[in-house]
């Protein structure tokens, strides 16, 4: 499902490669040496039915939101802006020097009136890669912005038995259109507890059954790090996403199935919960005490970051309960179990 004719750049150690899709900016494929199967093969065209040939810029595998996630207002879509921000719609380049380990990108959303520059590292003999991203504001006033990072995945990683795992807690399903619920400050809902658009109570750790169910968390009140993790038992094959609470307190969830097939999850993490326009934000600037977007003065910069990882587990691997980072290590515990798998990290991996 990756298109891999379009103009790639791509970083390698022993352990596995990573490539990215310069038009739009996605990382579109991240994979173990000798595996067949890439988690991120997900591309957008193929999901909306379009010509997947093309080589303009579109979302690919994990892409960045950026200056806002979902949709725009009605004028500002009448004025171009596009859904998810510009982030995914222009061309990216890379800058400044590009070793085997690591490379930088930067891309202007001239829209939004931001720059954003995009530096991956591989850390050690790992599949694990860290990512720190910059945005500055380069227009004259400030304003409200959001960034979301929406990796996706799809089959052949994607399948029934492929579960999903994160700290997330408190949560509120995004409704038909993406309304949110009546009462989000007041949720009923903790994961993996999720509702789907026809109503039904379903788990968030394995698909919901709708076309485009959508559940939001807030990152587990008190923990340092957020994380999610998608596991194929049957492949044993785990993709895995960390990164700082502070930097993005939102978790959110999607599930597409069509004619009961999976066809895309969204591992998504972010500045927002709420998937709505700016004005409908404005309204409702924080939720389960959390904020619902940022705010970035004129010629402020402001820097994220995350770590992406792959791993080998043990097929029928039931799902991760807990993640930790202890040192030079990152510590998974399986859930239902008392097996714990570990992978080398760095000291201050995100610092690196």
């Amino acid at each position: 499902m990756s298109c891999y004719t379009r103009f790639a750049t791509e970083i390698r150690n022993s352990a596995a490669s990573l490539k990215l899709d310069l038009a739009g900016g996605s990382i579109a494929s991240f994979q173990l040496h000798g595996a067949s199967i890439n988690p991120l093969n997900w591309d957008s065209a193929v999901h909306d039915g379009a010509d997947p040939t093309s080589q303009m810029p579109r979302p690919l595998g994990h892409f960045l939101c950026c200056d806002r996630w979902g949709p725009p207002s009605e004028a500002e879509e009448a004025n171009g802006m596009t859904y998810h921000g510009e982030a995914s719609g222009v061309h990216w380049k890379v800058f400044g020097e590009q070793t085997d380990r690591s490379v930088s990108l930067e891309a202007k959303l001239s829209m939004a009136g931001l720059e954003v520059r995009k530096e991956l590292r591989m850390i050690g003999s790992s599949a694990l890669v860290v990512v720190t991203e910059t945005v500055t504001n380069v227009q004259e006033l400030g304003r409200m912005y959001n960034v979301v990072q929406h990796p996706s995945i799809a089959a052949p990683f994607l399948s029934a038995s492929t579960t999903v795992d994160c700290n997330g807690k408190r949560g509120f399903t995004q409704g038909p259109n993406r309304t949110f619920s009546p009462t989000p400050t007041e949720p009923t809902l903790a994961f993996p507890d999720a509702n789907n658009f026809a109503g039904e109570r379903v788990n968030a750790r394995f698909m919901t059954g709708g076309d485009d169910d959508v559940v939001s968390y807030e990152v587990s009140p008190g923990s340092s790090l957020g994380w999610i993790c998608a596991t194929n038992p049957e492949e044993g094959l785990l993709l895995g996403y960390m990164w700082p609470a502070s930097d993005y307190p939102w978790i959110s969830l999607w599930c597409c199935s069509r004619g009961g097939i999976p066809m895309a999850r969204g591992l998504e993490f972010g500045t927002t919960g709420l998937h709505q326009p700016f004005p409908i934000l404005a309204q409702h600037p924080r939720l389960l005490d959390l904020p619902t977007f940022a705010f970035i003065d004129t010629g402020e910069s402001q820097t994220r970051s995350y770590a992406c990882f792959l791993l080998e587990v043990p097929v029928g691997f039931q799902g991760v309960q807990e993640l930790s980072l202890d040192g030079n290590r990152i510590v998974l515990v399986e859930r239902g179990s008392n097996r714990s798998l570990e992978m080398q990290a760095s000291d201050g991996l995100f610092s690196v």
